[in-house]
């Protein structure tokens, strides 16, 4: 992202003349290149599984055996894990307040709270309910832990990958709260085999924090004009523990 976006930048408007940044916006440009990388990605993993190893998609948990069972057990599951997840959020903001040090605001966050853009909007919308869960279970429940559980044994296959999951979000103040979530995707993709839990879940969870997020600045915006600004400066309690809910 970091090392290759500028060299993009400077390669179409070297050989292409266009100003790009100017043209689709540095928000934009930024999604496009996450969505490009991830896909890539994501297709690497496709060809690992099925031509090298000559497996169907099922290996990845690509299935929809017992579709309404499975979506109905990751919904009960979150339901009670979600108090978890939040309760881990309040302990890490109130232990990082005593130690002064207040965490920032992830850049999905800051941005559905700041963008006018409904075009950008809608596209943060988009690749954060959509385009990510799909993508991130597909890598790291299909793929990685299965693959950790050849040399290690169901728990700690689980418990590396939801390490990695909550690690690569480069947020240490929501790494716990990511990683309860990983473990719970975890749990849910090895006692049914199949993604379609998790990523229900991953969504779901996704779409929380959305709605959430969505309801926090088009309310206060409608009630006070000035409040959104101060809050995007200086966090609330509330939209920290938001901020550190998107996986």
């Amino acid at each position: 992202m970091f090392v290759g976006m500028p060299v993009i930048v400077r390669f179409i408007n070297a050989f292409l003349g266009l100003d790009i940044l100017n043209s689709i916006g540095q928000r934009n440009l930024i999604l496009f290149i996450s969505l490009f990388i991830n896909v890539l990605i994501c297709s690497y993993v496709f060809y690992i599984v099925c031509i090298e190893y000559r497996q169907s998609v099922a290996a990845l948990g690509l299935s929809i055996v017992n579709l309404s069972k499975n979506i109905k057990q990751g919904i009960k599951r979150y339901a009670i894990t979600l108090p978890l997840i939040i309760l881990a959020g309040f302990v890490i903001n109130l232990i990082s307040s005593y130690y002064g040090q207040l965490p920032e605001m992830q850049d999905v966050v800051q941005w559905v709270l700041e963008e006018k853009s409904l075009f950008v909007l809608g596209s943060l919308i988009f690749f954060g309910i959509v385009v990510a869960p799909v993508i991130e279970e597909i890598m790291f429940r299909g793929f990685l832990q299965p693959a950790l559980k050849n040399s290690f044994c169901g728990r700690y296959a689980i418990a590396i990958t939801a390490s990695l999951f909550a690690a690569v979000h480069l947020d240490i103040f929501a790494f716990l709260q990511i990683f309860i979530l990983g473990m719970l995707l975890g749990y849910l993709y090895e006692k049914t085999q199949t993604l379609v839990a998790s990523t229900v879940v991953h969504i779901l969870h996704n779409s929380l924090t959305l709605v959430f997020l969505l309801y926090f600045k088009f309310f206060f915006e409608r009630k006070n004009s000035g409040i959104l600004a101060e809050y995007c400066q200086q966090p609330s309690m509330e939209v920290l523990q938001i901020r550190k809910g998107m996986s």
